[in-house]
């Protein structure tokens, strides 16, 4: 099973938008077929879990792994991909993401006869000002790709030279709140409060929680509140034409309340 907050949300993100998460990744050149069963029972290191496992379009199989710290060696990683392979007899491709302050890891083992390898992509190598300058862009045009989700989910762990921890965070958080579809707002608002809790303080985490609280109830009561106002504006321009001896039937076409409504006014004036 995944090992951490990290390791749950971007299993759900690649698992939930599969080719979006291959074009984030820069890898263009595939597309997932369908996901298989990563449980190996027979392998009894660390867990017997892969974090993610698809076949593709090709072929071959894409095994994803999710890594917060260094991977010191790569033995466990040539374990699960030769049972992969022995199972399915099919190629493996293990891509490797790390999420946090890792910027070189081993992506090659070399065993005597073994030769194996995997593609490392860092996280921190990716620029955080040009991503909330692109994502921002985005939002403005209202042009929201699968992509920008996985952008937007890990953009306060990307490198921000020029920013600081906190203005990297600000803006994520405006930039959420900002997303105008109540179900996509509510995605990123809960996928930012599983990756990003530990940097947020009390008001952050506020801000997040109230744009989850913007459900269908609260729009609702909104949407109501707003018919009323307009019932009794209604009303108000019916009571002025009889008023003027207007009849009770044009009153009901130019202001489209109920009959029963106007013969009360109607009634009132009298």
């Amino acid at each position: 099973m995944a090992r951490n907050a990290v390791d749950i949300v971007l299993k759900y993100l690649v698992d939930a938008f599969r080719d979006a998460s291959l074009d984030w990744l820069g890898l263009h050149d595939v597309r997932i077929l369908r996901a298989i069963a990563t449980e190996l029972p027979e392998v009894e290191i660390r867990h017997s879990f892969l974090d993610l496992a698809f076949e593709t379009e090709s072929g071959e199989l894409l095994h994803y792994e999710f890594q917060t710290t260094k991977e010191q060696d790569l033995y466990r990683f040539l374990l699960y991909d030769a049972h992969l392979t022995a199972h399915y007899k099919k190629p493996v491709r293990t891509i490797v993401l790390y999420v946090r302050d890792v910027l070189e890891a081993p992506d090659q083992l070399k065993a005597g006869g073994i030769q194996y390898r995997v593609q490392n992509v860092y996280l921190k190598a990716r620029d955080a000002k040009a991503v909330l300058e692109r994502l921002e862009e985005h939002l403005r045009l209202n042009v929201w790709r699968p992509e920008d989700r996985f952008d937007l989910a890990f953009v306060p762990h990307m490198h921000h030279p020029r920013m600081s921890s906190r203005e990297v965070l600000q803006r994520t958080l405006d930039l959420t709140i900002a997303i105008p579809d109540d179900i996509e707002r509510n995605l990123m608002a809960g996928i930012l409060l599983g990756l990003s809790g530990k940097a947020l303080n009390e008001a952050d985490i506020q801000r997040l929680k109230e744009a989850l609280k913007m459900t269908d109830l609260v729009k609702a009561i909104e949407q109501e509140a707003a018919r009323e106002a307009a019932k009794i504006k209604a009303r108000e321009i019916a009571r002025n034409l009889l008023v003027e001896g207007i009849d009770v039937e044009t009153v009901i076409r130019a202001t489209k309340l109920e009959k029963w409504e106007v013969e009360e006014l109607q009634r009132q004036l009298h």
